[in-house]
């Protein structure tokens, strides 16, 4: 986790405007990039290591709040001016869930995945292609991980419910493929 913050420091750092020779100060951080760097800090899971993939923050796309391509290994965030930094960290997160999934489930895992949170599993894992997931397993499965990283205040979830603190344990359990400091300590969640 230390790792992840320095690395995201060190990005920060890098990305501010920096002055051109003989001018005193560099130009402040817009708001927008404090914003979307707050989101990043957010996220604990050390996703540059585990899964090598860019996120991008761009213009608002009607209809879409961000979007994943794992051919690319490149997560875009469609960051709207009323978003605020626990806003973009779900997104954030959501998107994760998704690389994680295509990275690291199988078949198998992915029937235990329904099972643990009551959905049938025959049901088709994925959504069509560009549709809302959240009725879907795997827009459950997003959104649980979201809920792991940042809490649950933006679940929107449509095939199962909201992840409540009895659920937590087995949950973080699932993911023991992944590194142990993966989901921070657990917390109150809304």
């Amino acid at each position: 986790m230390v790792r992840s913050l320095v690395t995201l420091l060190i990005l920060c750092v890098v990305s501010l405007p920096m002055p051109v020779a003989g001018e005193t100060s560099a130009v402040a951080a817009s708001p927008e990039m404090v914003r979307n760097n707050a989101a990043l800090a957010m996220i604990t899971f050390a996703w540059q290591q585990e899964l090598e993939y860019q996120i991008v923050f761009m213009d608002p796309q009607t209809g879409y709040r961000a979007m994943t391509y794992p051919k690319q290994h490149r997560i875009e965030i469609y960051a709207r001016p009323g978003d605020d930094s626990a806003r973009l960290a779900h997104d954030i997160a959501h998107e994760l869930g998704h690389a994680v999934d295509v990275t690291f489930n199988t078949p198998e895992t992915r029937k235990r995945w329904m099972e643990l949170r009551g959905i049938d599993p025959s049901t088709s894992w994925f959504a069509c292609n560009k549709c809302s997931d959240f009725s879907s397993p795997a827009g459950d499965f997003a959104e649980t991980f979201a809920v792991l990283q940042v809490g649950n205040e933006y679940f929107s979830g449509r095939i199962a419910p909201r992840p409540t603190d009895k659920d937590i344990p087995a949950l973080i359990s699932f993911f023991s493929f992944l590194p142990k400091n993966a989901f921070p300590a657990p917390k109150a969640r809304v």
